[in-house]
């Protein structure tokens, strides 16, 4: 198989930035953006020999920064503070300043740029005709000028290092984030074209110390590689074995917003799982939450592949135990590496899973002075790295804690316990004053654990559990449970973030603490009756087809719910009746030609159903409020899993989540949506509004429509333009300025006043129905013009290698990203499996069980219809 691996492209092509912002740099595909060797510059050469040999003198500087560490409080900053990145050459702060303006919507100040501009040469330039000292004081005026003007708006983005340059971001750090980026020391070494390995590292170590006085966050950019050709072929593939080259950006473009989102206050940029409907819900809110143990050596093992291990997790936890492990050695040299471990990974964690990220540094419960000193910068470091939550000792003097407390950010904290030597009973008032002691300092939540010696302490424990409402301090979340064999019992009805094994795990040390898996402990609250076995359905006439079954069972096993989920084809809705009342009733997909139809019977719809007019999953209530209504938040969760009567059906829509997330990861940084943006929606079905929607959310603000029934395509521009004119849907699109246009006649040109589109949705039919003929559809050239392609998405996914999909991959070396149902339906199976279980879906697992079951109408799977592609389709994937 003949597989195309990429042309170099211009990176202001690949990331869509306008010549005023770039300056011509050219795509890396190590995702940097190598900055020095694509400045477009005459000089080019000369300017990138230097940049090496000024890289090369600064092994000679000393390792030790001209500051100390800044540590103090890290404000709230403000929604529109201007951003920094720093960091050394090669390390990609360009790539992603790029990636940051465009979700930011801010402009890239470069102050190499800004430094060429007004000095008329290069730092490299200016300093051999100069000298150091001269070049340094015009960088630090250079700087100086552009922080004051640029204090909000915009990414800025630095490689100096000069102590007045470290001055001047040690200020602006006190209201804005200043990021240190990193990035792994072979692709910096590429980068630079440093053959010394040696020299290397010692401006690796230099630049680490330095960059470390100055910024308030660090960020580990990894470096993305083409995958090897032989391991893509995978039964995970379908007819993308090799991700198109400026896709291989998009894992690096994911990362830096999760990052960013984690820093800017919630709302400033919008985070690709907040469709999800448990991502706006509290964990600590919700019953029965894990948090599955990841040791930091794995997450830096080769190959090791993360998402395998944390099926069921609520919250990732990597565990920290080399204090523990090396009290009695740990130097300043093994902290100085151990940080640097931590931060890569934090970094490649957070790249592998969507769930929240803790970091639990272990500490030894009576430590030696020096080791408590390690402890105490170990966590503040990990706060620079922006998780989600952190784990604090609080066996820590009061002063210890309420310092870091005060330097964690947007991250919250976990009060943490564990003791093994001698534990006081849980009737002691020991475990009361650590919980107050936590509540008074600040902590977010608290974590209590002692071994379990009989099974009366699993009792005792759950009526300490109890017993803390009652205090006279302010409330926050418990976590108490026992650890050992003899505990489990209590860590399996502790109803919040007990802490378990990676599923490959179990058992695996008799002597560990971790003797649960998420799994196990599910499988036992399902057998002590906390769960039910549920019945889930998809409805539709003819559902028999439907991979929904695969994807949703496999993820009930995989996470050990007890629930099945069955196809059931029928020709109305009135003969489905008994099973929506069943008290076992679970949920439902509601497949065509319901999904308007389906309206009629439910009580509640959601705001996202309400926009778009159709309903494609059914979700039974059992337990309403007061006055009726139904519960909003944890509450809604809450019955989920328990039968009963149904008191109520609340319908929503998750069709648009899934071609939204098509749209997002088909779409290459050159295409990031941006004011004048422009899509075509093919059909006016109930699939084309869910489209129209998910054009909507992204913020495309002018929007093409084409359909045979000229009428139809009418009514569907006139539902969104009325519902933009509702306040509460003025942030989709452009608002009620969004622009529809009706295309009349497939070979008509386009509106000369709309950009080219770069998102094309096919929401027609694509396999025979009936004794209909499957649609020989493709779309005109003319479409298809945008010099840095797009994405075409074709809906269906029982015929996948039709007439449009070819005509999208013949485009792929323009740029041209074609993307199918099977892309589609398993992320919109994701929010689908939280509405049902209340619980977060094991996305790897379902999207895996998905292709390998796979058929299409011809009965051939994903292996056999690899071997079946044209040849010159599979010379472009």
């Amino acid at each position: 198989m003949s597989i195309m691996t990429g042309v170099k492209r211009p990176l202001e092509a690949v990331l869509g930035t306008d010549h005023q912002t770039l300056d011509h740099r050219h795509y890396d595909r190590h995702n940097g953006g190598d900055r020095n060797q694509a400045r477009g510059m005459a000089t080019m050469p000369l300017h990138q020999a230097m940049a090496t040999e000024e890289a090369i003198d600064m092994t000679t500087r000393t390792p030790s920064p001209t500051f100390p560490p800044l540590s103090g409080e890290i404000p709230d900053f403000s929604a529109d503070a201007s951003l920094v990145l720093v960091g050394i050459r090669g390390a990609g702060k360009s790539t992603l300043a790029i990636m940051a303006s465009s979700a930011l919507k801010r402009r890239v100040v470069d102050l190499e740029n800004v430094f060429q501009r007004t000095r008329f040469a290069s730092s490299a330039v200016y300093k051999k005709l100069h000298g150091s000292t001269e070049c340094h004081r015009q960088q630090a005026k250079v700087l100086h000028n552009v922080l004051e003007r640029n204090k909000t708006g915009c990414v800025i983005v630095c490689s100096w290092m000069e102590s007045r340059v470290q001055a001047l971001f040690r200020e602006f750090a006190a209201t804005h984030p200043v990021v240190h980026v990193v990035r792994d020391g072979d692709a910096i070494q590429e980068h630079l074209r440093i053959q010394d390995r040696e020299k290397m590292e010692n401006l690796l170590k230099v630049s680490r110390a330095i960059f470390g006085t100055c910024t308030n966050f660090e960020f580990y950019n990894v470096t993305e590689r083409q995958p090897d050709v032989l391991d893509s072929l995978s039964s995970d593939t379908i007819f993308d074995p090799v991700p198109a080259p400026y896709l291989t950006l998009k894992h690096a473009e994911r990362h830096l917003l999760r990052f960013l989102s984690l820093i800017y206050p919630q709302g400033a940029l919008p985070f690709m799982d907040s469709a999800f409907p448990l991502a706006g819900v509290p964990f600590e809110d919700l019953q029965f939450t894990y948090a599955v143990a990841l040791p930091l050596s794995r997450t830096l093992e080769n190959g090791f592949q993360i998402e395998d291990h944390v099926e069921g997790a609520d919250v990732v936890q990597i565990v920290v135990d080399d204090l523990c492990a090396k009290a009695d050695s740990f130097g300043s040299d093994d902290f100085l590496s151990l940080a640097n471990a931590i931060t890569c990974g934090i970094g490649l964690t957070r790249r592998s899973t969507v769930v929240p990220l803790a970091i639990d540094v272990k500490l030894p419960e009576t430590p030696p002075e020096e080791i408590s000193r390690f402890y105490l910068q170990l966590v503040l470091h990990t706060m620079r790295l922006a998780p989600e939550l952190v784990t604090i000792n609080l066996t820590l003097k009061d002063a210890d804690i309420a310092h870091l407390i005060a330097s964690k950010g947007r991250a919250r904290t976990i009060g943490d316990c564990l003791v093994t030597h001698n534990p006081r009973p849980w009737t002691s008032h020991t475990w009361t004053t650590l919980y107050q002691k936590a509540s008074r300092l600040g902590c977010d939540m608290v974590r209590l654990r002692r071994p379990a010696g009989t099974f009366n302490d699993n009792i005792a424990v759950g009526h300490f559990r109890g017993s803390v409402s009652s205090l006279q301090c302010r409330q926050i979340p418990l976590i108490a449970y026992n650890t050992g064999e003899s505990g489990r019992h209590s860590a399996i009805l502790n109803p919040i973030l007990s802490t378990v094994a990676m599923r490959a795990e179990e058992e695996s040390s008799p002597s560990s603490s971790l003797l649960l898996t998420s799994h196990a402990a599910v499988q036992a609250l399902a057998a002590a009756y906390a769960y039910d076995r549920m019945r889930m359905y998809v409805f539709g006439v003819k559902v028999g087809y439907s991979m929904s079954p695969t994807m949703h069972n496999s993820a009930f096993h995989a996470c050990g719910l007890p629930h099945h989920y069955t196809p059931h084809s029928t020709e109305s809705l009135s003969a489905i009746k008994h099973l929506i009342e069943d008290p076992y009733f679970g949920g439902a997909s509601i497949g065509l030609p319901f999904k308007v139809e389906v309206i009629t019977l439910i009580h509640s719809l959601s705001r996202h159903a309400r926009a778009i007019g159709a309903v494609n999953t059914l979700i039974p209530v059992r337990h309403l409020n007061p006055d009726g209504s139904l519960p909003q938040g944890a509450d809604f969760f809450k019955a989920m899993g328990r039968a009963g009567s149904v008191k109520a059906l609340y319908g929503e829509n998750t069709d648009w989540i899934g071609i939204r997330a098509c749209i997002r990861k088909g779409l290459s940084p050159a295409n990031a949506v941006r004011p004048g943006a422009c899509g075509v929606i093919v059909g006016a079905g109930g699939m084309a509004r869910a489209a129209v929607y998910a054009m909507l959310q992204v913020g495309v603000q002018n929007i093409l429509i084409y359909n045979r029934t000229l009428s139809r395509a009418e009514k569907l521009a006139s539902h969104f333009k009325q519902l933009l004119q509702n306040p509460d849907f003025q942030s989709l699109g452009a608002g009620s300025e969004t622009r529809f246009h009706i295309i009349e006649g497939l070979h008509d040109h386009l509106p000369s006043s709309y950009h080219l589109p770069t998102i094309i949705i096919s929401c027609i039919p694509t396999h025979r129905i009936g004794e209909a003929p499957s649609p020989d559809f493709t779309v005109p050239d003319g479409w298809l013009e945008s010099r840095t392609g797009g994405v075409i998405i074709e809906l269906g996914y029982k015929t996948l290698n039709t007439p449009l999909l070819a005509q999208a991959r013949r485009q792929a070396s323009r740029g041209w990203v074609a993307m199918t149902g099977l892309d589609l339906l398993p992320e919109q199976g994701f929010a689908q499996f939280e509405l049902f279980t209340g619980r977060r879906a094991p996305q790897k697992v379902m999207r895996r069980h998905l292709l390998n079951a796979y058929r299409d109408e011809h009965e051939r799977s994903n292996q056999e219809l690899q071997s079946r592609m044209p040849s010159e389709v599979r010379e472009v994937i």
